[in-house]
């Protein structure tokens, strides 16, 4: 899409053996190469598929960046008006990538596989106003757009925010 690391011809077998070529010698990227043809890109443990057109607002950037802002604030208000009407902030990544950091105010899964996520949502949002805000970011997207149509399948919320593109 930008131009970036996209590389539209694929090596050859001859080129590819020879991929990352040191001193001299061939050095192929990896010793293996396998591909494997799978149901999903991530497992999420579900029986069902879901309805991607209800999968949530892609937020632009900068409206996310507010968003967070707006939810600190209330929080540091301690007004319970206002941090009633901020959203919730969920960090969809596992153990492993959120140990490495995270969105100020976002309440981690603490899960080690996605499809263990589930019930934990169903968990946090149990007490919560079905208008409540919901925010969720992953690392390349695919968790936060798979747990966004999930949410609003469950019509456990109302409105599923997630980041247009990719966040780290």
């Amino acid at each position: 899409e930008n131009g970036i690391n996209i590389d539209p011809i694929p090596l050859t077998m001859e080129e590819f053996s020879v991929a990352g070529d040191m001193d001299g010698k061939p050095c192929p990227p990896f010793r293996n190469l396998h591909v494997r043809v799978r149901q999903q890109i991530v497992a999420d443990g579900l029986d069902r598929s879901l309805d991607w057109e209800s999968a949530g607002y892609d937020m632009p950037p900068l409206e996310w960046h507010e968003k967070l802002k707006e939810a600190r604030e209330a929080r540091q208000s301690g007004d319970e008006e206002k941090m009633k009407s901020s959203p919730l902030i969920f960090d969809c990544r596992n153990d492993y990538e959120t140990s490495v950091g995270k969105f100020e105010g976002a309440d981690t899964l603490d899960t080690e596989n996605f499809r263990d996520s589930w019930d934990v949502f169903k968990e946090r949002l149990m007490d919560k106003p079905k208008d409540t805000p919901i925010m969720t970011y992953c690392t390349g997207g695919i968790r936060c757009e798979r747990a966004t149509a999930l949410l609003n399948q469950m019509s456990s919320v109302q409105d599923d925010l997630k980041p247009k593109g990719v966040y780290h």
